[in-house]
């Protein structure tokens, strides 16, 4: 960051609406890693006695804009040109899933953590299974039932995966501090654990 200004812009609001905010007049200025600034301009100052949302708007604009980075086709073509044949980023999603479950998960498991509908899920799995990723072993309570396991060629493609956003993520926070990393996961940790609170009480 180094001391850039920058404009305000969804897709650059992620860590300074997470790590802090300072308002002044008409302003709210948005603190960056080492100094750096984000200037988000107000239609209006908030009038004596209301509630100031400019932060959540921030905020939640950002937590969009982080959405959509993720999908833009910079993004994809850096991630996936580095892994053999054609792989998509939904395969890479669901081999993670599998990996991280505490379990084998089951189709509908996994149709749950990545919140789509299990006839999606089952077509990724599909594709994943033909492609020597993924295999389906009948549960041992329910023969009906199947968990998915990460073959050997599975496991390899997503540490392979798993290296690029490293390497990525590292290129992108090439300026930030250990302390800033580590604030910025400490922070977006408790959004998330905070996320779960509201999931719960739904």
């Amino acid at each position: 960051m180094c001391g850039t200004h920058i404009s305000m812009k969804a897709t650059e609001t992620i860590t300074g609406t997470i790590t802090g905010t300072t308002t002044e007049t008409s302003e709210t200025t948005t603190m960056l890693p080492s100094g750096t600034t984000t200037a988000m301009t107000a239609s209006a100052a908030s009038p004596p006695g209301t509630r100031d949302t400019s932060r959540h708007d921030a905020l939640d604009d950002a937590l969009v804009a982080i959405r959509r980075v993720l999908l833009r086709p910079g993004y994809r073509a850096r991630l996936l040109d580095a892994l053999p044949g054609r792989v998509e980023l939904a395969t890479l999603r669901l081999l993670r899933t599998v990996q991280r479950h505490e379990e084998a998960p089951s189709i509908g498991e996994v149709a749950e953590v990545l919140t789509i509908d299990p006839s999606t899920a089952s077509r990724v799995v599909d594709r994943a299974v033909g492609s020597g990723f993924l295999e389906r072993r009948a549960c041992t309570d329910d023969r009906r039932r199947a968990r998915l396991y990460l073959t050997p060629t599975g496991t390899e493609l997503l540490d392979r995966a798993t290296e690029r956003r490293r390497e990525l993520l590292a290129e992108v926070t090439g300026d930030w501090s250990e302390d800033e990393l580590d604030l910025l996961v400490r922070q977006l940790t408790a959004l998330i654990a905070g996320f779960d609170q509201l999931e719960g009480s739904a």
